[in-house]
């Protein structure tokens, strides 16, 4: 059956990157796997922080495993095979911060990424380039009607008016009358 591994090695290790592949490869090929198609690697930047790392290459390789009948043997019954070996070995593996098999079974190739992007980019226009506007039979430019807003008339400031200020003799008459 056919496996993709999907794994990330950190910026800080990038100078052991051909070693650390070369391990993951070694890993694989131990448990009898065989390599499918081209390894892809791209660098990017993390959406979060892993073990105190913000950047990383990510590494995807496709590899195929025999299929092995448990039951057949009982004297390999007790040991690790296929996935669940790879998997415990790439879980010891400091140098691998984050790792993902997947069967390829629904998975497209690995280069269909790529030629994606590539037609993308092709068929885009090319920076800086704005749309044409659709021009008129007579080759100028239609006119957009202008839109009128409607007027709405100020109102006039309200005026303050002030109170006259009593003096104290009234104050106190009416403090008198109230209280009294």
């Amino acid at each position: 059956m056919q496996y993709e591994l999907f794994y990330l090695v950190g910026e800080r290790q990038e100078a052991n990157l051909e070693a650390i592949k070369e391990g993951v490869n070694a890993i694989l090929a131990a448990e009898s796997a065989t390599m499918v198609g081209e390894e892809l690697s791209e660098k990017r930047k993390l959406a979060y922080e892993i073990k105190h790392q913000n950047k990383g290459t990510y590494i995807t390789r496709r590899f195929e495993l025999p299929e092995i009948d448990f039951w057949a043997d009982e004297a390999n019954s007790e040991k690790e095979f296929g996935i669940q070996a790879i998997t415990n070995k790439l879980n010891l593996n400091n140098d691998v911060l984050r790792f993902m098999i997947v069967k390829t079974q629904d998975l497209p190739d690995l280069g269909a990424k790529d030629r994606r992007k590539a037609q993308e980019m092709s068929t885009t226009r090319p920076q800086g380039q704005r749309p044409q506007r659709p021009q008129s039979r007579d080759g100028q430019r239609p006119q957009r009607p202008m839109q009128q807003r409607p007027v709405v008339p100020k109102a006039a400031p309200a005026k303050a008016t002030v109170a006259p200020v009593e003096g104290k003799d009234n104050i106190d008459k009416q403090l008198d009358a109230l209280l009294g």
